[in-house]
C-alpha cells in the first residue's frame, strides 16, 4: 500500500558538561545540555507503559529530564545494548528468566542491601538471588495465572468444586459423561506449555530439592533438568492429558479458542489468568471461581505467577554518588503502592512487596489467603525453556513422545544442545546518533530512522513517537540486533491518506490525549516528524501544537498526503483517524524494522541525515 499511496498522491542527544565523548561505536553526542537538571534515562518493556508508569515518574520527580525510550519485551535487548557499553539507567522488561540475564550480571547494581529489596518478600527475593547472594533484578505486580472455574455449571450436574488433583479428575469425568467438556487450555503457545507443565506439579518444583536445582539453573552452575525433581512433573503431566482429554486439536489453539466454549457454559474448567477471570465470566448470572493448580493434597495447591514488571539498574548508571543517590530513590518510588499501581493491569494483579497491597476484583478475593499462606509460585521462564517446553509438550500431546521418561530425556537433550553460535554481521552503519532530546532539534536517532523508514516505505509524510527509537550505534549489527533500533513488539505502522488539515488535527490531538499508549508525558516521548516540520509550545508541562510547515513553509491544508505512522496496538491513530472522518487507511504488514532490513541489509546503503523537525517553544 506504500507503493500505491506515493504512487496515488505524487505531486538529539546532548553531553553533560564535563562529560567524556562518547566512543566511536556509540551514538554521536551533540553539545549543550544545560547541567542543571540531572537525567535519568529509562527503558521501557512496552508501550502500555506509558499510560500511567512514565506520567508517575515526571509527576514524582519534577525537577528530573526523564528520557524514556521503548525497549523490546526481552532481556535480549540489553545484551544488545550491554555489547555497546549503553545500558540504561533503569531497565524494565515483562519477560524475564534470572538464567536469562546472566551475561548482565557484572553490569547490574546489586540490589541486595537496598531498601527497594527489603520490600520484597524473602521467599520471593530468593528466586532472584544469584549462588554468590547477588540480586540484579526485582519483581513489582504480578499476573496471577491457574484454573478458572464455572461453578454454577458444575452445580447444575451436582460437582462439588474441585479441591485436590484426585477430585478435579473426577468432575472431569462425571462433566464428560454429562456431554460437558471438563477442562481445556491452549498449547499453541510457548507460555501455556511451560505454565501448565509447572502449574500442576508446583508442589515438587517448590520443594527444597526444587528450589535448589532452579536456584544452579539460574546461576548458570547446570544445563539438564534434575531427575528427582523433573520426572513427577512429566509423569504428573502425562497422567493430567489421558483424564482430560488433551490432545492433538489443543496444539493448534490459541488463546482466545479455550475461552469461547466456556461463554457458551460447554466448557467448565479452563487454564487462564486473573484478567480473564474478570473479563469472561461464562454465561450471564454464571458464577465463577479462581482455583489454585490442584496438587494431591488440597492444601499444597498453588497459583502460578508471572511478574508483570521486573526492574533493575546498571552500574553505569550508579557510578556517580549523587546519580546513585537519585537512582535509588526513582527505584523506590517505583515499588511503592503508587508507583506499582501505575504499572498493574486493573484489578487482576498482586504485588510481591510486603509493604504493598493492590486493589484487585471481588472475583479474585479468595486470592489474598493464599498470598499470606505464601502459596503462590513464581514460574521459571527462561528463554529456553519457553522453546523446549512447546517443543516437548506439543509433541505428548500428538503422541509423539509417549512416555513420561521419553518426555524427560527429550527436554535434557534440548537443554544441552541450546544456540551458542553468534549471529553474523548482516550490516554496518558508519555514524550513531543519540536518543536524547535537544531542544530546537528534537531526537536525532528517532529522526534519521524515521526518515529512513519513510524513504523505503515512499510515503510524503512520516510521524512516529520518538520513544519508539532506541540508539543507534556506530559499528557492526547482525539482523536480529538492527531490529532492537525500532520497537518492534505491538508497534504497527498505519498507512494513511491525510489532508494537511487533518494531519495538523491528528497531531494536534497526540499532544493531548493522556491514558493510552502512545501519550506525551515528556520532551522525549513527543513525535518526530520526517517530510515536514512542527511547532510546538510547551506549557505547564503541556504541549500545544501552533503550527506545521515543509521546509519552513505553512502545509497546504487542502492537499492530500501519504503519511506512515506507527500505532501501539491498533486503537489510538486508527480510532482519531477514523473520527477525522479519514477512510483511506490500513494497517501494514512490513514494520519499521523491515524496513530498515531492506535498506541495511538488502540494499547495503545508509541511514538517511536526521533533520531539525520540531521547534519547541
Amino acid at each position: 500500500m506504500a507503493a500505491g499511496l506515493a504512487a496515488g498522491l505524487a505531486g538529539c542527544g546532548e553531553e553533560k558538561a564535563g562529560a567524556k565523548k562518547a566512543a566511536p561505536e556509540k551514538p554521536a553526542a551533540a553539545e549543550g545540555r544545560p547541567a542543571k537538571r540531572p537525567t535519568v534515562s529509562v527503558a521501557l518493556w512496552g508501550g502500555e507503559l506509558q499510560i500511567g508508569f512514565t506520567e508517575f515518574l515526571c509527576r514524582s520527580f519534577p525537577d528530573v529530564d526523564f528520557e524514556f525510550v521503548l525497549a523490546s519485551n526481552s532481556t535480549d535487548y540489553y545484551r544488545y545494548r550491554a555489547d555497546r557499553d549503553d545500558l540504561p539507567d533503569i531497565l524494565t522488561v515483562r519477560r524475564f528468566s534470572l538464567n536469562d540475564v546472566l551475561p548482565l550480571k557484572d553490569k547490574l547494581y546489586d540490589l541486595s542491601n537496598t531498601k527497594a529489596a527489603a520490600s520484597v518478600y524473602g521467599s520471593y527475593l530468593d528466586t532472584y538471588t544469584y549462588a554468590d547472594g547477588t540480586v540484579n533484578w526485582l519483581p513489582s505486580s504480578a499476573v496471577i495465572d491457574s484454573i478458572i472455574v464455572n461453578k454454577t455449571l458444575l452445580d447444575e450436574h451436582g460437582i462439588a468444586l474441585p479441591k485436590d488433583y484426585a477430585s478435579f479428575t473426577e468432575a472431569v469425568a462425571k462433566l464428560e459423561k454429562a456431554g460437558v467438556r471438563g477442562f481445556l487450555s491452549d498449547f499453541g503457545s510457548d507460555y501455556t506449555c511451560l505454565e501448565v507443565l509447572q502449574g500442576f506439579s508446583i508442589p515438587v518444583l517448590n520443594s527444597f530439592e526444587g528450589r535448589e536445582w532452579r536456584r544452579k539453573y539460574e546461576s548458570g552452575e547446570l544445563r539438564e533438568l534434575s531427575r528427582s525433581v523433573w520426572m513427577p512433573v512429566f509423569e504428573r503431566f502425562f497422567d493430567m492429558k489421558a483424564k482430560t482429554g488433551l490432545g492433538e486439536a489443543e496444539t493448534r489453539l490459541r488463546n482466545e479458542d479455550a475461552k469461547q466454549p466456556y461463554l457458551k457454559g460447554e466448557l467448565a474448567m479452563y487454564r487462564g489468568t486473573g484478567r480473564d477471570m474478570m473479563t469472561f465470566p461464562a454465561r450471564r448470572n454464571d458464577v465463577g471461581v479462581m482455583l489454585p493448580y490442584f496438587a494431591d493434597d488440597a492444601g499444597s495447591g498453588c497459583y502460578l505467577t508471572y511478574p508483570a514488571f521486573h526492574v533493575a539498574l546498571s552500574k553505569r548508571g550508579t557510578a556517580d554518588p549523587e546519580h546513585e543517590k537519585l537512582v535509588l530513590e526513582v527505584l523506590s518510588a517505583i515499588m511503592s503502592r503508587e508507583g506499582l499501581a501505575s504499572v498493574s493491569d486493573g484489578k487482576s494483579m498482586v504485588t510481591y512487596n510486603r509493604d504493598v497491597r493492590l486493589e484487585t476484583d471481588q472475583s479474585l478475593a479468595n486470592i489474598g489467603g493464599a498470598i499470606a499462606q505464601n502459596r503462590i509460585y513464581i514460574r521459571l521462564a527462561s528463554n529456553e525453556m519457553f522453546r523446549i517446553s512447546k517443543d516437548v509438550v506439543q509433541k505428548i500431546l500428538r503422541d509423539e513422545i509417549k512416555t513420561p521418561e521419553a518426555a524427560f530425556e527429550a527436554f535434557n537433550r534440548g537443554m544441552k544442545t541450546a544456540q551458542t553460535e553468534k549471529a553474523p554481521i548482516a550490516a554496518t552503519i558508519e555514524r550513531g546518533y543519540s536518543t536524547a532530546f535537544i531542544r530546537g532539534v528534537g531526537n536525532e536517532a528517532a529522526s534519521a530512522v524515521v526518515n529512513t523508514v519513510r524513504a523505503e516505505a515512499g510515503t510524503d509524510l512520516a510521524l512516529v513517537q520518538a520513544s519508539y527509537i532506541s540508539p543507534v550505534y556506530k559499528g557492526s549489527y547482525s539482523a536480529g540486533d538492527l531490529a532492537y533500533i525500532t520497537k518492534k513488539d505491538d508497534s504497527w505502522p498505519v498507512l494513511a491518506r491525510l489532508s494537511g488539515a487533518q494531519l495538523f488535527d491528528l497531531v494536534a490531538y497526540l499532544m493531548k490525549v493522556k491514558g493510552t499508549s502512545g501519550s506525551v508525558t515528556n520532551d522525549s516521548t513527543l513525535y518526530v516528524s520526517s517530510g515536514f516540520e512542527m511547532d510546538i509550545e510547551k506549557k505547564d508541562g503541556g504541549y500545544t501544537l501552533k503550527a506545521l510547515t515543509q521546509n519552513g513553509r505553512p502545509l497546504d491544508r487542502s492537499k492530500l498526503y501519504s503519511v506512515y505512522m506507527l500505532s501501539d496496538g491498533d486503537y489510538l491513530i486508527p480510532t482519531k483517524l477514523k473520527a477525522l472522518g479519514v477512510t483511506e487507511y490500513e494497517l501494514s504488514r512490513t514494520r519499521s524494522n523491515d524496513w530498515l532490513a531492506q535498506r541495511l541489509i538488502e540494499k547495503g546503503g545508509r541511514l538517511e541525515e536526521p533533520t531539525r523537525y520540531l521547534t519547541l517553544r
